[in-house]
């Protein structure tokens, strides 16, 4: 007896969905067999769970059988059929075409050839006039001219139809041998009497899964809108209709473990043995394998933790379709607004360009997974970013693009090269100057980042840095970081004064 069985509700992992169904079916009293019919093949039979209500009614077994479809009972092949057939026409109309042009160009030059000779006779004895045969020639050029064009767009056209016909025969095939492999559940259940029984089944399917995107908008009220949208995707084999959607950050697996450690051995290193000659003993082959083996333990690979004990989900608030085609369906998962600092940021050595940076603390109470985020500032887009897993309560940073209204620049202002304290050396010594102008209507927080030569080499010596005004954050890589609070109009001035002295006949990089 089979069930109609609905999808009433789907989970969607990292990598495969959980499925369920629900139905109703009258049995009468006595053991019955109930199958679910039409599952797709992505079905993970270890995975299926039957659950039975009834009065006096329980299943007993549950069992999930294989079945190979001669033809693919679906409304997309059938779509892709009429799509298959369109584009095939679509090539013959253009062969056709293609065809009238030939036949046309063989008959103009078949013409050429034939009139060619008897006008050069007509012209010779007189009967006819140069500008007739002139005119004749111009006409057939402007012909042949035609055809070749007529000619050449067909082969662009047959080139697009055949590509089109590839297409459709690819996307054909790919849903038939897709669904062509179908699974059915038979349910066992023993009835004390006649009566109504809801079944439901649950059963996992692969090819599914879900990622994260966000959008990002800064505000006028100072703070970040953030919507965190859920992208669905699915080729499972079958078509999820409009119901309730929950997205998990789980990842079930049929069969999860946990690691254990082997021994980790540290042994010396065998003596190395002379390899054998060419004309070797036949009992060297033998010999060597035991010789590569020996005395080497196998590094035991890590297993993966595929199971968390934590897991977050969201269920959307309305009934969702995602079709089995494999493209992304986006949902919104949620809506936060969440505090923010802004800060200009500039490293004038490597680019002049200022940009406007958001540091935003997450108090949405959700883990925010990692995903590109497409920022906005009121209504203008100015780019897409990418959001690192962030924590409740924690911070991230967002690049909001290159601020205009804050110009920048940085400019050599000295370079003196001189002997240095020791004879044998020499030494240069460069200053630059950095100006930062806030023309914005409002007082804006800046950071200047800037660095200064290092070495590794003691032959070469970093000598006279000076850094006025003294930055916030130095580090011995020669990084540093200068802060500041511009007014709007003023502007910020700093320099940076450095040597370099190294032997006179030492040859460096990264420096002149």
């Amino acid at each position: 007896m089979e069930l109609h069985a609905p999808i009433v509700a789907v989970t969607v992992h990292p990598g495969r969905a959980r499925i369920t169904r629900r139905g109703r079916v009258t049995l009468p009293a006595g053991g019955s067999e109930v199958v679910v019919p039409d599952l797709p093949g992505s079905l993970l039979e270890e995975s299926v769970r039957v659950v039975g209500r009834g009065e006096g009614m329980r299943v007993i077994g549950v069992d999930v059988r294989h079945r190979d479809l001669a033809e693919v009972p679906d409304e997309r092949v059938r779509a892709a059929e009429a799509a298959l057939r369109d584009a095939e026409r679509a090539l013959a109309d253009v062969d056709a075409a293609d065809a009238g042009a030939a036949a046309r160009q063989d008959l103009l030059t078949r013409l050429a050839e034939r009139s060619g000779s008897r006008l050069a006779v007509a012209l010779a004895e007189g009967t006819t006039q140069l500008s007739q045969v002139t005119a004749i020639g111009e006409s057939v050029a402007a012909e042949v001219a035609e055809v070749a064009k007529l000619r050449r767009r067909c082969a662009e056209q047959r080139a697009e139809a055949e590509h089109a016909v590839n297409a459709a025969r690819a996307e054909l095939d790919r849903l038939r041998n897709s669904g062509r492999s179908r699974r059915e559940v038979v349910v066992a259940v023993e009835a004390a009497g006649a009566g109504e029984l809801e079944l439901e089944a649950v059963y996992q399917v692969e090819g599914a899964g879900w990622s994260t995107a966000y959008d990002v908008r800064l505000t006028g009220s100072g703070a970040v809108a953030l919507t965190w949208h859920g992208m669905v995707w699915q080729h499972s084999g079958e078509d999820w209709p409009a119901c309730e959607l929950t997205l998990s950050t789980a990842r079930p697996t049929v069969a999860a473990t946990v690691p254990e450690l082997e021994p980790w051995w540290v042994a010396p290193e065998p003596p190395v043995r002379p390899m054998p000659r060419a004309a070797a003993a036949p009992g060297a082959a033998k010999e060597m394998a035991a010789f590569d083996t020996a005395g080497w333990v196998a590094a035991e690979p890590v297993p993966e933790t595929s199971e968390h004990a934590i897991a977050t989900s969201w269920r959307l608030p309305r009934p969702t379709a995602v079709p089995a085609d494999g493209t992304p369906h986006r949902t919104t998962v949620t809506t936060a607004e969440l505090p923010v600092r802004l800060d200009h940021v500039v490293a004038p050595a490597v680019s002049t360009d200022v940009h406007l940076r958001a540091t935003v603390t997450n108090t949405s109470g959700h883990v925010l997974l990692a995903g590109p985020a497409s920022c906005y500032l009121d209504e203008a887009f100015v780019g897409t970013t990418a959001i690192e897993q962030t924590a409740p309560d924690a911070e991230f940073e967002l690049a909001l693009g290159v601020d205009d209204r804050v110009v920048a620049e940085r400019e050599l202002t000295s370079r003196t090269t001189h002997k240095a304290r020791f004879g044998a050396n020499r030494a240069a010594v460069e200053e630059w100057t950095t100006t930062v102008v806030n023309r914005r209507p409002s007082p804006i927080h800046l950071v200047v980042r800037d660095r200064v030569p290092v070495t590794r080499s003691a032959d070469i010596k970093i000598v006279d840095v000076v850094l006025k005004p003294e930055p916030a954050e130095r580090d011995d890589l020669g990084r540093i970081e200068w802060t500041a609070t511009l007014q709007p109009g003023a502007e910020w001035t700093a320099t940076a004064r450095f040597g370099v002295e190294a032997p006179r006949d030492m040859r460096l990089t990264g420096w002149q």
